[in-house]
Protein backbone atom coordinates (compact mmCIF):
# COMPACT_ATOMS: atom_id res chain seq x y z
CA UNK A 1 0.00 0.00 0.00
CA UNK A 2 1.55 3.29 -1.06
CA UNK A 3 1.40 6.67 0.69
CA UNK A 4 -1.56 7.90 -1.36
CA UNK A 5 -3.65 4.79 -0.59
CA UNK A 6 -2.88 5.12 3.12
CA UNK A 7 -3.93 8.76 3.21
CA UNK A 8 -7.20 7.98 1.39
CA UNK A 9 -7.89 5.14 3.85
CA UNK A 10 -7.26 7.44 6.81
CA UNK A 11 -9.57 10.08 5.34
CA UNK A 12 -12.29 7.45 4.80
CA UNK A 13 -12.04 6.28 8.40
CA UNK A 14 -12.12 9.83 9.76
CA UNK A 15 -15.10 10.74 7.59
CA UNK A 16 -16.95 7.57 8.60
CA UNK A 17 -16.35 8.26 12.31
CA UNK A 18 -17.49 11.85 11.83
CA UNK A 19 -20.62 10.69 9.99
CA UNK A 20 -21.45 8.22 12.78
CA UNK A 21 -21.04 11.01 15.34
CA UNK A 22 -23.30 13.36 13.36
CA UNK A 23 -25.94 10.64 12.90
CA UNK A 24 -25.84 9.88 16.64
CA UNK A 25 -26.35 13.54 17.50
CA UNK A 26 -29.20 13.81 15.00
CA UNK A 27 -30.86 10.64 16.26
CA UNK A 28 -30.78 11.71 19.88
CA UNK A 29 -31.91 15.30 19.28
CA UNK A 30 -33.55 16.54 16.08
CA UNK A 31 -35.01 13.26 14.81
CA UNK A 32 -37.03 12.86 18.02
CA UNK A 33 -39.12 15.78 16.78
CA UNK A 34 -40.06 13.86 13.62
CA UNK A 35 -42.07 11.25 15.47
CA UNK A 36 -44.92 9.84 13.39
CA UNK A 37 -47.40 7.49 15.07
CA UNK A 38 -45.04 7.31 18.07
CA UNK A 39 -42.23 5.97 15.85
CA UNK A 40 -38.92 7.62 15.00
CA UNK A 41 -36.43 6.38 12.39
CA UNK A 42 -33.36 4.51 13.57
CA UNK A 43 -30.62 6.38 11.72
CA UNK A 44 -27.76 4.36 13.20
CA UNK A 45 -29.35 1.09 12.09
CA UNK A 46 -29.80 2.54 8.60
CA UNK A 47 -26.11 3.50 8.67
CA UNK A 48 -25.13 -0.08 9.55
CA UNK A 49 -27.18 -1.64 6.76
CA UNK A 50 -26.13 0.86 4.10
CA UNK A 51 -22.46 0.66 5.07
CA UNK A 52 -22.56 -3.14 5.04
CA UNK A 53 -24.18 -3.27 1.62
CA UNK A 54 -21.85 -0.66 0.15
CA UNK A 55 -18.59 -2.05 1.47
CA UNK A 56 -19.10 -5.76 2.00
CA UNK A 57 -15.96 -6.00 4.12
CA UNK A 58 -15.33 -6.61 7.76
CA UNK A 59 -15.09 -2.88 8.42
CA UNK A 60 -18.88 -3.07 8.34
CA UNK A 61 -18.73 -5.24 11.47
CA UNK A 62 -16.82 -2.48 13.23
CA UNK A 63 -19.45 0.03 12.12
CA UNK A 64 -22.15 -2.37 13.36
CA UNK A 65 -20.53 -2.73 16.78
CA UNK A 66 -19.93 1.01 17.15
CA UNK A 67 -23.43 2.01 16.05
CA UNK A 68 -24.98 -0.68 18.24
CA UNK A 69 -22.97 0.48 21.25
CA UNK A 70 -24.06 4.05 20.60
CA UNK A 71 -27.70 2.90 20.46
CA UNK A 72 -27.22 1.06 23.74
CA UNK A 73 -25.53 4.03 25.40
CA UNK A 74 -28.17 6.51 24.27
CA UNK A 75 -31.15 4.79 25.77
CA UNK A 76 -31.51 1.04 25.50
CA UNK A 77 -33.42 -0.91 28.13
CA UNK A 78 -31.40 -4.07 27.57
CA UNK A 79 -27.74 -3.14 27.22
CA UNK A 80 -25.92 -5.08 24.52
CA UNK A 81 -28.98 -6.02 22.49
CA UNK A 82 -28.53 -3.24 19.92
CA UNK A 83 -24.83 -4.04 19.64
CA UNK A 84 -25.57 -7.68 18.93
CA UNK A 85 -28.38 -6.95 16.47
CA UNK A 86 -26.47 -4.26 14.57
CA UNK A 87 -23.43 -6.53 14.32
CA UNK A 88 -25.58 -9.37 13.01
CA UNK A 89 -27.23 -7.02 10.48
CA UNK A 90 -23.78 -5.88 9.33
CA UNK A 91 -22.64 -9.49 8.99
CA UNK A 92 -25.74 -10.38 6.96
CA UNK A 93 -25.10 -7.41 4.67
CA UNK A 94 -21.47 -8.48 4.22
CA UNK A 95 -22.60 -11.97 3.23
CA UNK A 96 -25.05 -10.77 0.60
CA UNK A 97 -23.24 -7.68 -0.71
CA UNK A 98 -21.26 -9.60 -3.34
CA UNK A 99 -24.43 -10.87 -4.99
CA UNK A 100 -26.16 -7.47 -5.10
CA UNK A 101 -25.99 -4.43 -7.27
CA UNK A 102 -25.05 -2.43 -4.20
CA UNK A 103 -24.84 1.00 -5.80
CA UNK A 104 -28.59 1.39 -5.84
CA UNK A 105 -30.67 3.20 -3.24
CA UNK A 106 -33.60 0.84 -3.84
CA UNK A 107 -31.51 -2.17 -2.82
CA UNK A 108 -30.51 -0.38 0.38
CA UNK A 109 -34.12 0.60 1.07
CA UNK A 110 -35.39 -2.95 0.64
CA UNK A 111 -32.73 -4.39 2.94
CA UNK A 112 -33.29 -1.70 5.55
CA UNK A 113 -36.98 -2.66 5.54
CA UNK A 114 -36.29 -6.40 5.59
CA UNK A 115 -33.78 -6.12 8.43
CA UNK A 116 -35.70 -3.48 10.43
CA UNK A 117 -38.66 -5.75 11.03
CA UNK A 118 -36.78 -8.60 12.78
CA UNK A 119 -34.59 -6.01 14.55
CA UNK A 120 -37.61 -4.20 15.97
CA UNK A 121 -39.34 -7.50 16.75
CA UNK A 122 -36.40 -8.78 18.81
CA UNK A 123 -36.08 -5.43 20.59
CA UNK A 124 -39.81 -5.61 21.40
CA UNK A 125 -39.54 -9.17 22.69
CA UNK A 126 -36.66 -8.35 25.01
CA UNK A 127 -38.14 -5.08 26.21
CA UNK A 128 -41.75 -6.07 26.79
CA UNK A 129 -42.66 -9.72 26.28
CA UNK A 130 -40.11 -11.08 28.73
CA UNK A 131 -41.44 -8.72 31.40
CA UNK A 132 -45.04 -9.66 30.63
CA UNK A 133 -46.11 -6.26 29.30
CA UNK A 134 -47.47 -5.22 25.94
CA UNK A 135 -49.66 -6.68 23.26
CA UNK A 136 -47.89 -8.35 20.34
CA UNK A 137 -50.45 -7.28 17.75
CA UNK A 138 -50.37 -3.69 18.95
CA UNK A 139 -46.58 -3.67 18.77
CA UNK A 140 -46.57 -5.30 15.35
CA UNK A 141 -49.02 -2.90 13.71
CA UNK A 142 -48.22 0.27 15.62
CA UNK A 143 -44.48 -0.01 16.33
CA UNK A 144 -42.63 -2.68 14.37
CA UNK A 145 -44.11 -2.34 10.86
CA UNK A 146 -44.37 1.47 10.97
CA UNK A 147 -40.77 1.60 12.24
CA UNK A 148 -39.61 -0.53 9.32
CA UNK A 149 -41.50 1.61 6.82
CA UNK A 150 -40.18 4.81 8.39
CA UNK A 151 -36.60 3.49 8.19
CA UNK A 152 -37.31 2.44 4.59
CA UNK A 153 -38.36 5.98 3.66
CA UNK A 154 -35.55 7.74 5.53
CA UNK A 155 -33.02 5.57 3.70
CA UNK A 156 -33.77 7.64 0.57
CA UNK A 157 -32.25 10.65 2.33
CA UNK A 158 -29.44 8.94 4.23
CA UNK A 159 -28.08 6.48 1.64
CA UNK A 160 -26.59 9.07 -0.77
CA UNK A 161 -24.81 10.77 2.13
CA UNK A 162 -23.42 7.49 3.48
CA UNK A 163 -22.36 6.45 -0.02
CA UNK A 164 -20.61 9.73 -0.77
CA UNK A 165 -18.82 9.98 2.58
CA UNK A 166 -17.71 6.35 2.99
CA UNK A 167 -16.69 5.81 -0.64
CA UNK A 168 -14.52 8.94 -0.60
CA UNK A 169 -12.06 9.24 -3.46
CA UNK A 170 -9.29 11.73 -3.67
Amino acid sequence: MNQSDQSVTIVKVVLTVLLIFIITVLQTTIVQGFEIFHVVPNLLFIMVVCYGILHGDYGALVVGVVCGLLLDITGARVVGMNTLLCTLAAYFCICISDSLFNNNVLVAMVFVLLLSIPYELIIYIFNFVIWGRGSFWYALFYRILPGGVYNFLVTILLYPIIRRVTLFRQ
